[in-house]
């Protein structure tokens, strides 16, 4: 496949990020604005990186040297321990014990288990695999996030999508895959990778601390926190930090954005964080 040079590289985009939140989220994301003021590291790296959780006491390690490769290589993975999807082009590791089977869902299907009406791009391709039961959080218009009141306009926003508080949300240590068709992204202002990742984090009120990047590259990593003050988890006052880790990436036909969310539960196994290695780690675009 021929590699064409993408029209805005990721390095330069990120020259004038700030000033290009305010164009595309209009009102409704001062938290990303902030999010994106506490970036503080661009890197140009072509192999190994090793982004750590919040609390630095966890790192998931990412080879960008291998997230492609051909469909020669793929088709000679093994199917029993890689789902290999040739028309959509991406590998990933099957799920390991503990976790749910591979979901394969549309970006309506993931939306509406949470009482959200999707309104663009909704048939495109979702899939994910979730470790056991998730932690179901309450919050309200009081709920902080890293310490922070959540801003009238998100508040609102949370109102229209779901309904008046108490907030009742499932969070889940996982692994999610969106797929974007270019045709379709280019349909809601998604001209390039840049402008993907803009788009994909708009409205997340977290910190972003670190991202990583490539002049020209065709893939771009995020990592990420928040910790949720004043919700209640089984009814009783509480707060939970929650680990968030994006990886982007395309080809000529599509955008590939793999989320891993790792949820600091009670009683979750150690390994869950050797398997979310797995899966980020064995991930890969095929060109």
């Amino acid at each position: 496949m021929t590699k064409q040079k993408r029209p805005v590289a990721i390095q330069t985009a990120l020259i004038g990020l700030v000033g290009s939140v305010l164009t595309v989220c209009g009102g409704l994301c001062g938290a990303l604005v902030t999010s994106l003021v506490t970036i503080y590291q661009v890197e140009r790296e072509n192999e190994q990186v090793a982004v750590s959780s919040s609390g630095g006491g966890q790192t998931l390690s990412i080879n960008t040297g291998t997230i492609f490769l051909s469909r020669q290589e793929a088709a000679a993975l093994d199917p029993e321990t890689y789902y290999i999807d040739l028309e959509q082009a991406f590998v990933l590791h099957r799920p390991l014990p503990g976790w749910s089977p591979l979901e394969e869902l549309t970006l309506a299907e993931h939306l509406a288990e949470t009482n959200v009406t999707c309104v663009v791009a909704c048939d495109q391709s979702v899939y994910r695999i979730r470790y056991g039961q998730p932690i179901e959080i309450e919050s309200d218009r009081a709920t902080t996030i890293n310490g922070q009141p959540i801003s009238e306009d998100l508040l609102d926003l949370s109102e229209q999508l779901y309904g008046p508080p108490p907030w009742k949300v499932p969070y889940y240590s996982q692994m999610i895959l969106n797929i974007y068709d270019k045709d379709v992204a280019q349909a809601i202002g998604v001209n390039n990778l840049p402008e993907m990742l803009l788009m994909s984090t708009q409205y997340q009120a977290g910190d972003y601390h670190r991202m990583v990047a490539q002049e020209d590259s065709h893939f771009a990593i995020l990592q990420g926190s928040s910790v949720l003050g004043g919700i209640r988890i089984a009814g009783e006052p509480a707060s939970m930090t929650l680990d968030d880790w994006l990886l982007f990436a395309e080809r000529d036909e599509a955008y590939y954005i793999v989320e891993i969310i790792y949820t600091t539960q009670s009683g979750q196994s150690v390994q869950v964080w050797d398997d979310l290695q797995t899966y980020i780690n064995e991930f890969r675009v095929i060109e």
